[in-house]
């Protein structure tokens, strides 16, 4: 009787405890387009500690009846507070930004906000203009330059080898062997030409 009884206290802790973290989440009133750190941090809690269990439900049934978001959606805001920690929803309470975006931030943001050219910009919905301009220029920096088209790379090492072979041509006794890797190059390059122009016309 007393292991049923220790049961039910614990059952009724644990609903107690679920009631509790429901009740913060919806306090902070997330919906399925926005979700606050502390919503993010209340709802990690309740799925690592398994606490809709004790409404019988599954974890997806749980969000669909009670928080009204996808599990998706759920678990990448869980992931995102894992990975980032509370200012990453800071940042986006302000302005909108994918994770791969703040990725790029990551290691520029604090508590205070977004280091950026020597000054830290709150983050605030009041600064998302200073904020988008610093997101910008960040993701610019960030990005690779493009690479050089194939042709543009073969031109300049075409340019190179007529440099070199001028400066061969200066040696007198280079000029019969030069002259002959010339003409054969030459007569490959015509017909590379030839084959390409009949493949064009076709």
């Amino acid at each position: 009787m007393k292991s049923k009884n220790n049961q039910l206290d614990k059952s009724k802790a644990a609903v107690f405890d679920l009631g509790a973290w429901l009740g913060r989440h919806q306090a902070f009133g997330m919906i399925a387009s926005r979700c606050s750190a502390a919503d993010a941090e209340c709802l990690k809690t309740i799925r690592d500690r398994e606490l809709y269990k004790e409404l019988g439900l599954t974890w997806p049934q749980f969000l669909e009846k009670h928080v009204g978001a996808s599990r998706t959606y759920v678990e990448k805001q869980i992931h995102c507070w894992e990975e980032f920690g509370p200012n990453y929803h800071r940042f986006v309470e302000a302005m909108p930004l994918s994770p791969e975006t703040y990725r790029l931030l990551h290691g520029s943001v604090t508590d205070d906000g977004l280091q950026h050219n020597g000054e830290v910009i709150p983050l605030t919905r009041e600064n998302r203009a200073k904020l988008a301009g610093a997101v910008k220029e960040k993701r610019a920096a960030s990005t690779p330059k493009a690479p050089q088209s194939e042709m543009s790379g073969v031109q300049k090492r075409m340019e190179a080898l007529i440099h070199e072979v001028r400066g061969i041509s200066k040696v007198s006794d280079r000029r019969v062997e030069l002259i002959m890797f010339l003409e054969r190059g030459s007569s490959e390059l015509k017909q590379m030409a030839a084959a390409l122009r009949q493949v064009s016309v076709g």
